[in-house]
């Protein structure tokens, strides 16, 4: 059983005064069967507590390495989702720990139960979530997302691995694919990005050789059905590729929602045409919310389109 433990602290940049602090989101408790508890952060979209707005559910990002990695990807999400939305507006879950040689290795299977069995059912009975949803790890994380697309396939639509060190404990990550090459990956997405750094400060050579092993695996037909996207960073190190990583990948993953307002002044179904790529592409169904047609609908009304912003409030109905 989840129990809020903490309200906004360590999330707020506070600024003269208390009643000045500005806060991304919220520090939650959950107990673990090591009996130690667990921090997650939780952002929350601006649309979440507009009353002006009908209540709807959202997609969920659960993102390892919270400690260092939460703020910056919850202020990139919010100014992405925002607008012309490049992706949606989502709930995002940090998920911290101190143990990452534990948590994130090929040995993490409590890590995975604890996520898949107390995190997840948590986190949907207290917010308004749907069943869209994306994991994001970089490094070990990125390992441990390895892990979990291949042991725990059916509980994450997308899975995001940023440098991943698959080369850890000989090969362990790779072989984790190889294990699984027959199995069906259907309606599963692996985005996997790399930095520019073939050999490391360490030596670790085998860091990308594990990677590339990755990818001939897949080229020669195995794990049936994933649907797969690699990209290298050539001018990113292994600190860095994660963050222009995480803004290509969901502009990307989301890229039919970025509609052009001329294109929809031309046509207002666009919109609709849109969407429905999206869920098709996906095997979820996306639709534009109530925030976005009312937003599209004003800027069309303003520029005397009356009849267009009519067709894009009648859209969802």
């Amino acid at each position: 059983m989840m129990k809020k433990i903490l309200f906004f602290l360590l999330l707020c940049s506070f600024v003269a005064q208390a009643q000045n602090t500005i806060c991304i989101g919220e520090r939650i408790g959950i107990a673990s069967d090591d009996d130690i508890t667990r921090s997650l952060l939780v952002y929350l979209p601006p649309s979440y507590h507009d009353s002006s707005l009908k209540p709807t559910k959202y997609p969920v990002v659960y993102l390892l390495d919270a400690e260092a990695n939460f703020n910056y990807f919850a202020t990139l999400m919010d100014k992405l989702s925002q607008g012309i939305p490049n992706v949606p507006e989502m709930i995002i879950v940090g998920i911290q720990t101190s143990k990452r040689e534990t948590d994130f290795t090929t040995n993490n299977d409590a890590f995975w139960k604890l996520i898949t069995t107390s995190v997840i059912p948590s986190i949907k009975n207290e917010y308004r979530c749907n069943n869209f949803s994306i994991v994001v790890g970089h490094s070990l994380g990125g390992l441990a997302v390895a892990y979990a697309l291949n042991n725990y396939t059916n509980y994450f639509n997308v899975y995001m691995a940023h440098d991943p060190s698959l080369w850890w404990e000989d090969n362990s990550g790779l072989k984790l694919f190889e294990d699984n090459k027959q199995k069906n990956f259907k309606g599963r997405h692996l985005y996997l990005s790399y930095s520019g750094e073939k050999v490391r400060h360490n030596g670790r050579s085998r860091h990308h050789e594990a990677i590339e092993g990755l990818q001939s695996l897949l080229r020669e037909g195995g794990c049936k059905d994933l649907q797969t996207y690699f990209k290298e960073y050539p001018n990113e190190n292994h600190g860095t590729v994660q963050i222009m990583a995480n803004i290509d990948f969901f502009r990307m993953l989301f890229a039919e929602m970025f509609i052009d307002r001329n294109e929809i002044e031309a046509n207002p179904m666009v919109i609709k045409e849109r969407y429905k790529a999206l869920s098709e592409k996906l095997g979820y169904e996306f639709k534009p919310t109530e925030k976005y047609l009312k937003n599209t609908a004003k800027w069309l009304q303003k520029n005397g389109k009356e009849a267009e912003a009519k067709a894009v409030l009648s859209i969802n109905k």
